[in-house]
């Protein structure tokens, strides 16, 4: 099997001046590209560090209670009557209880077995709030709290007020950060030299549920300059308590219950599960100037949705300052290879020689360069696009190489035969096969065409909003079930820990009277760290390279072994 470079995990980046990193070349015909810091470190080192008040003695330990406490009784004295004292359990609320002190002498003396906020034990909305952050809701806090031992978790009501605390933390947080984004934005647009307050900005909707049937969803906007959330909206087309009363719509019960509910209710929505991204984003265009006193005048979209129709519908700045589309590079990528494998299943030209999944992948990515390469000019992007197609059908007998780039330090090996006077003795790899060359060249033409180049002026991408939706669903994971509320928590602490790190949590647990210990203190400046450290690496062009080419080596295996044993899973193959 042919090998890959592997990137080296000992390197780390150095921001005061950069090493250069001695990168292993894969034999290909594309060209390098200049190393740069991750996105993580570029958010991440405009980070204000949080004050967070620490307590360094506050620390949390696991014991078991009747063990230890049996032994002190064994230990110690009262210090009135020289008797023995007996330690008793009592007032247990959740996973907070009072330990009780008794002897023959007094009346026994109660101790909280943690702080307290207000009534409540501080252990009770630390624990909901961790979970939270590891995507458990109540049943998996009592199921912990079961098979501990800790006894029988939390009620209803206790959980239910506890995450209303945990809503109106994060919610205040998130829009701290998010005013902060704000005005890092229009610092970075001065710098450019370009209006303060116009922004270009990427947006992108993520559904709770797979295949548009989803009654939540989730529609962010992101900075493009800063690569930071600066507004989300969370749609629900449902409102759980709204089902209980629907049974007795129509009563006079009814309608003093709703006179107090409509203005709380989680149901935001009308309409298909598509619906939610075009409603969201015209919103967030709609109110932009009267929340953060901006305008959004260049919108970053996928393509796959009306959105941009809605917002020139809705015409939110009015005729003089007209929103522009840009396309996302990378799902304009995506479309040759949608195309490529819609040709193959069609035309069918699968098969050792023809247009094989490797293949595929391979006149896709080059597509994707042609553009990433030459993102100030359609013409060029033109002329690359046009070069992938000649090169990938060039022969000995009938080279078409003028539009591939001269010169020694060239992609093409051609061009650097060429610049050595060595033509006469380069071989060219076997070109495409004839069907393949005509069936795939309509799809060349189709994807060069100047009304989608031009959208791809300036080289955006919505990488960011597809890394922040998978940061919310790690949090409200898509195979259990959240209520409105439980998605808007997630949505708030993934802005906000994108944006700002692990330093925002420590902000959130300030807001909710949680206790900072050293414990958590040090976890929340380490974990940053290791972000930027991670995602440097993985930003590495060798990393990159690995990644790549594992993704083509396991490609080119599973090809071989469907060609070797043939068709044993599809759709009635067993009838």
């Amino acid at each position: 099997m042919p090998s890959y470079p592997k990137g080296n995990r000992s390197v780390t980046y150095r921001p005061s001046r950069p090493r250069k990193r001695k990168v292993h070349k894969k034999e290909s015909e594309e060209p390098e590209e200049t190393e740069c810091p991750s996105s993580s470190r570029r958010k991440l080192s405009s980070v204000d560090v949080f004050d967070a008040e620490v307590n360094n003695a506050h620390t949390y330990r696991i014991i078991e209670f009747v063990s230890v406490f049996n032994m002190l009784s064994q230990l110690l004295i009262c210090r009135y009557c020289k008797k023995d004292v007996k330690f008793t359990e009592a007032g247990a609320r959740g996973f907070g209880f009072k330990i009780v002190v008794s002897c023959s002498c007094k009346e026994s003396t109660c101790i909280n077995s943690g702080p307290c906020i207000n009534t409540g034990f501080e252990i009770n909305r630390r624990l909901v709030f961790v979970m939270r952050l590891l995507g458990i809701g109540r049943e998996g806090v009592n199921l912990f709290a079961g098979l501990m031992d800790f006894g029988t978790g939390l009620s209803n009501t206790a959980y239910d007020g506890i995450v209303n605390h945990v809503y109106n933390a994060v919610k205040y947080v998130f829009e701290v950060v998010c005013k902060k984004a704000v005005a890092e934005e229009e610092k970075l647009n001065e710098k450019k030299e370009k209006p303060k307050s116009d922004f270009h900005v990427s947006g992108d909707g993520s559904w709770k549920k797979r295949g548009f049937s989803s009654l939540l969803g989730v529609t962010t906007l992101i900075g493009n300059l800063t690569g930071k959330v600066i507004d989300l909206i969370v749609k629900s087309a449902f409102c759980k308590s709204c089902i209980a009363w629907k049974s007795k719509e129509g009563t006079a019960e009814y309608t003093e219950w709703y006179e107090t509910h409509h203005e709380e209710c989680l149901a935001n929505h009308s309409g298909s599960a598509g619906k939610m991204e075009v409603d969201s984003i015209k919103e967030m265009f709609s109110q932009s100037e009267e929340k953060y006193g901006v305008r959004y005048v260049n919108y970053i979209g996928d393509g796959d949705s009306k959105t941009f129709q809605g917002i020139l519908n809705l015409n939110p700045y009015g005729d003089e300052c007209p929103v522009i589309k840009s396309e996302c590079i990378g799902h304009i990528e995506k479309r040759m290879g949608t195309r490529l494998r819609n040709v193959k299943k069609d035309k069918k030209l699968g098969g050792r020689g023809k247009l094989t999944d490797v293949l595929i992948k391979k006149i896709t990515r080059y597509y994707g360069l042609a553009i990433r390469r030459n993102v100030n000019s359609v013409q060029d992007m033109r002329t690359a696009i046009q070069a992938t197609f000649d090169h990938l059908t060039s022969t000995d007998a009938k080279p078409k190489h003028q539009n591939c780039p001269a010169g020694a330090d060239s992609w093409c090996k051609w061009r650097k035969a060429e610049s050595i006077g060595k033509t006469a003795s380069y071989k060219h790899p076997s070109p495409l096969h004839q069907d393949v060359e005509k069936n795939i060249l309509p799809i060349f033409k189709d994807l060069s065409k100047d009304e989608l180049l031009n959208r791809c002026l300036g080289g955006y991408t919505q990488n960011a909003n597809e890394s922040f939706n998978a940061t919310v669903w790690r949090l409200a994971p898509k195979h259990l079930h959240s209520g409105a509320k439980i998605v808007n928590i997630a949505a708030f602490i993934a802005a906000a820990v994108f944006n700002e790190g692990y330093n925002a949590i420590l902000m959130i647990m300030n807001k909710l009277e949680i206790v900072i210990g050293l414990q958590a203190n040090n976890l929340a400046q380490s974990y940053d760290e290791k972000r930027m450290t991670r995602q440097d690496r993985r930003s590495m062009e060798c990393s990159k390279a690995a990644r790549t080419a594992r993704r083509m080596q396991q490609m080119a295996q599973n090809e071989f072994y469907e060609e070797a044993e043939g068709l044993l899973y599809a759709p009635g193959i067993a009838d």
